[in-house]
C-alpha cells in the first residue's frame, strides 16, 4: 500500500466517510483508504469507518474490498463478521471476504466460503480463492479427510548455476519484530509456538517462521498427523521497509507420504515437494520451484535434527519461465482496480505484496 501524508485537518470522520463514498471534494476514496490502512496514524473510529465501508452499497466495490482487507489487520474479529455478512455479487469484496475467512475464520465458515463462490457468474479468480480459503481453514485447524493436492509442474534443480543460501539463527530483537509482523496476518502466532530463522539469498533478506512442534518427536507426531500450516515466509515491503507475510508453508499427509507446498497468501503455489522422517527421528524436506510465469529455478532443502532446523538451497536470479506481458496480477484480484486507480492518480503502483 502506498501511504499518503494527508493534513490532519482533513482526517475528520465525516470527511473520510464521504471520501470513501467518492463524495468528498478534498480527498479521493483511494486517498482515504491510504490513510485508513496506515496504522501509524491515530484515527479514532477507524474500524467503524472500515466496517461501514464494507457494508455500504454507496462505496465502490474495489474500495470495499480494500476496506475489508485493512479491517482484517486492524480488527480481525470484526473482519470475519463483515466477511460473513457479504451478500452482494461485487467481485472485489467477495475476494477480500474469502481471503479474510481463510486467514481468520472457523471450520464452520467453509459453508460461507462455498456460498460466496456459488453465484451464477462466479469468475475463475473467485473459485480459486474459495478453494484456497477452504484449504487454509483445513490446514489451520488440522481438519482430516481433505483431498490430496493436484500435482504441479516443477522446475529442475538449478545446480551450480543457482546462488546458494542457508539459514541462520535469528537474534532475539529481530525475532520479536518478525513475529509481530506475522501476527498482523496470523494473530495466533507467538514466540512460544514458533521459531524464527534468517535466510540470506542475494540482497533480499527473508525470515522463516516455523512451528516449534517440529523440533521434538512428540510435537512432530501431534502436528504431522493432519494438514497444518508449518510456517511463514516474511520479507520487507520494498517501498516502506516494513515486514509482512509473503509466503505460507502448508503440509498435508498423503497416500505417497507428506506433501509440502509454499504458496503466496493468495494461494498461488511457489514451491512444492515432500517431507519424510529421517533415521535419527528428524525430518527432511525437499522442494522445487513451481513452473509459473516469471519463476526462477530453485531448490530448497530443510532438515530438522537434534541440532535444530537448517534450511539451505540454491536459487537463480533470472526467471526460468517468461513473465506475463504486461506483468499484472491475475484477472479478478481485488487489488487490480484499486492499483489502477492509484497508478492513474499518483503515477506509480502501491506495493504489490499488500
Amino acid at each position: 500500500m502506498l501511504y499518503l501524508d494527508i493534513p490532519a485537518t482533513q482526517l475528520q470522520r465525516d470527511t473520510l466517510a464521504a471520501a470513501l463514498r467518492g463524495a468528498a471534494a478534498a480527498m479521493t476514496a483511494e486517498e482515504a483508504m491510504s490513510v485508513l490502512s496506515n496504522v501509524a496514524v491515530e484515527l479514532p473510529g477507524r474500524d467503524d469507518l472500515l466496517e461501514d465501508a464494507v457494508a455500504s452499497s454507496d462505496v465502490a466495490d474495489a474500495v470495499r474490498g480494500a476496506a475489508l482487507s485493512t479491517l482484517a489487520r486492524t480488527a480481525p474479529a470484526r473482519a470475519v463478521t463483515a466477511a460473513r455478512n457479504v451478500r452482494d455479487p461485487g467481485e472485489q469484496v467477495v475476494l477480500a471476504a474469502l481471503t479474510a475467512l481463510g486467514r481468520l475464520g472457523e471450520p464452520s465458515d467453509t459453508g460461507t466460503v462455498a456460498g460466496l463462490a456459488d453465484a451464477p457468474e462466479t469468475s475463475p479468480a473467485v473459485v480459486s480463492r474459495a478453494d484456497f480459503a477452504r484449504a487454509l481453514i483445513a490446514h489451520r485447524f488440522g481438519l482430516r479427510g481433505q483431498e490430496e493436492p493436484a500435482p504441479l509442474a516443477l522446475l529442475s534443480d538449478p545446480g551450480p548455476a543457482g546462488e546458494p543460501f542457508v539459514s541462520t539463527e535469528t537474534g532475539a530483537t529481530r525475532a520479536s519484530v518478525t513475529l509481530a509482523a506475522v501476527r498482523d496476518w496470523a494473530p495466533e502466532v507467538s514466540a512460544e509456538s514458533h521459531v524464527v530463522l534468517d535466510i540470506a539469498c542475494g540482497k533480499q533478506p527473508t525470515h522463516l517462521v516455523l512451528r516449534r512442534d517440529l523440533l521434538d518427536a512428540q510435537g512432530q507426531k501431534r502436528l504431522l498427523s493432519a494438514p497444518a500450516v508449518l510456517g511463514y515466509g516474511v520479507s520487507p515491503n520494498p517501498q516502506s521497509g516494513t515486514l509482512g507475510v509473503a509466503l505460507l508453508v502448508l503440509y498435508q499427509p498423503s497416500a505417497n507420504g507428506a506433501a509440502l507446498r509454499v504458496t503466496r497468501t493468495t494461494g498461488e503455489p511457489v514451491y512444492a515437494g515432500t517431507m519424510e522422517h529421517t533415521a535419527d527421528a528428524g525430518l527432511s524436506a525437499d522442494l522445487y520451484a513451481v513452473h509459473r510465469p516469471g519463476a526462477p529455478a530453485g531448490r530448497i532443502r530443510g532438515l530438522v535434527s537434534e541440532n535444530g532446523v537448517e534450511v539451505f538451497g540454491r536459487s537463480t536470479r533470472t526467471a526460468a519461465v517468461p513473465k506475463r506481458v504486461p506483468e499484472r496480477r491475475p484477472e479478478g484480484d481485488p487489488s487490480n482496480a484499486f492499483v489502477q486507480s492509484l497508478e492513474q492518480h499518483h503515477g506509480k503502483p502501491p506495493y504489490a505484496g499488500e
